[in-house]
């Protein structure tokens, strides 16, 4: 429990006062991956909240066949697919682990309760939203803006878990470029580094 305040904490800046919190963790299921394994598919309801403890999700969804990754969620990130949370319609993104992950599940309605019960749990989840829209902000001005070079090297910098723990191919498909020219620039850039 302490561990996943701290990356709480870390990931929202502070923790609510009342005991919100801990109702809310303590009324989750965790689910231990060993390696992708989907959370939230394309088309299906999945209204609940999940938050990582460990190892690292994607959210994508298709570009006429092609996968497209649009965010990745790392330890302390809280997740749901915004259409069934808030509509109670099917996603229309795909959200899996890319490693070994461990992820609380809150059921929607457990996690309503916890927020109807206290209100620093409610602001606190206030400031989750405006810190994931920041990120939504940070992403599309800073790596996806640019030349796939200088992108590449705005997620190295700014996300390097990212960069050791998730696949090339998926990285590629986040960057917007093929997973080839992902490799061409990879060599490139370490090569550069080694002089």
């Amino acid at each position: 429990m302490e561990e996943m305040k701290r990356l709480l904490r870390e990931e929202v800046g502070f923790l609510p006062d009342g005991p919100g919190l801990e109702k809310m963790l303590n009324r989750g299921e965790w689910i231990h991956t060993d390696g992708r394994q989907v959370l939230v598919e394309i088309g299906k309801r999945c209204p609940d909240v999940f938050i990582v403890r460990e190892g690292i999700i994607r959210v994508w969804d298709y570009d006429k066949d092609k996968e497209r990754t649009f965010g990745f969620g790392l330890p302390g990130t809280i997740f749901a697919s915004k259409h069934s949370f808030v509509m109670d319609e099917p996603s229309h993104y795909q959200v899996e682990t890319c490693c070994e992950s461990l992820i609380l599940r809150i059921p929607r309605s457990e996690f309503w309760k916890a927020v109807n019960e206290d209100h620093s749990l409610a602001i606190f989840m206030l400031h989750n939203a405006y810190g994931e829209l920041f990120g939504h902000e940070l992403k599309n001005s800073a790596i996806h803006n640019g030349t796939a070079k200088e992108r590449f090297m705005a997620l190295a910098e700014c996300r390097p878990m990212i960069m050791e723990k998730v696949p090339q191919k998926i990285l590629a498909s986040y960057l917007g470029i093929t997973a080839e020219y992902f490799s061409v620039l990879k060599r490139q850039i370490l090569k550069g580094m080694k002089k």
